[in-house]
């Protein structure tokens, strides 16, 4: 009898790696899938610098200013343009633009999935530089 409890004391001392190996290659695994779909971003943020912003140079450059209104009206430099027509209404303004930049302002109650759709629609109108912008409350 006291030669199984010893036996049993024993069996415990080991470690069992097994299951923790099996548990890292599976992280590894799935780092190894994961990391190039975190890695694929189109959409690069840039602050502007303060001096940039402060010396203002004139604004010479063909530019598409896009606004989203509250009731989903979309106005492209004032001029009221339909979802369905957004993305020819924007290629016809930066067929002749150097920079292809486009500014996207919206009203706060308007929904991120438009403003989303714009900057999606911009994109395959060939805008090279998006540039999101807050309106000033009146």
């Amino acid at each position: 009898m006291m030669q199984n409890s010893q036996d049993s004391l024993e069996g415990l001392t080991e470690i069992n790696l097994t299951s923790l190996i099996d548990v890292a290659l599976v992280l590894v695994v799935i780092f190894m899938i994961m990391t190039p779909m975190i890695m694929q971003s189109n959409i690069i943020v840039s602050a502007p610098k303060v001096g940039k912003a402060a010396a203002g140079s004139p604004q010479t450059e063909l530019r598409a200013e896009v606004y989203i209104k509250e009731g989903g009206m979309i106005l492209v430099n004032g001029v009221p343009v339909a979802q369905a027509g957004l993305t020819d209404s924007l290629r016809v303004l930066l067929t002749p633009s150097k920079k292809k930049l486009v500014v996207i302002s919206a009203d706060e109650a308007v929904l991120h999935e438009q403003v989303v759709a714009v900057l999606d629609a911009s994109r395959q109108a060939g805008a090279r530089e998006l540039s999101i912008v807050k309106r000033r409350a009146k």
